[in-house]
């Protein structure tokens, strides 16, 4: 699964079959967590990041170093993203809960996959 199918899902299969104002629930899943606004990361090329901050008006020197520019995108950027998710259920009268990192607990298809794994290894006798 990448972000682009699954908003090629959403759109066309979940959207036209959600109940008003419902409330989806999703994991950390990268495709789940694409901004609208993509910042610069430290690995970013110095112009990128130059760029960036020129977009914004927020002023730099030349004689900058990546780290000094990065450490501008850092102050600057959103505190709180928008996920592109989001925005498509908010649009229709839906909202998002996004289930915490690493607490595969509160997730039900992990206890799905977890009686399938088992169920599997169960008859793998080689």
């Amino acid at each position: 699964m990448n972000h682009q199918n699954y908003m090629k899902w959403l759109k066309d299969k979940l959207l036209p079959n959600l109940p008003c104002n419902s409330v989806l629930v999703i994991d950390n899943a990268a495709y789940h967590n694409v901004t609208l606004e993509k910042c610069p990361t430290s690995a970013s090329k110095k112009d990128i990041m130059k760029q960036w901050l020129t977009e914004r008006n927020i002023f730099f020197d030349e004689s900058e170093t990546k780290p000094e520019l990065y450490n501008k995108i850092l102050i600057a950027k959103p505190k709180n993203p928008v996920y592109a998710v989001d925005q498509l259920l908010a649009q229709h009268g839906h909202s998002v809960l996004r289930l915490p990192p690493y607490h595969p607990e509160l997730n039900p298809i992990e206890k799905i996959w977890a009686i399938l794994k088992n169920e599997v290894a169960a008859k793998n006798t080689t």
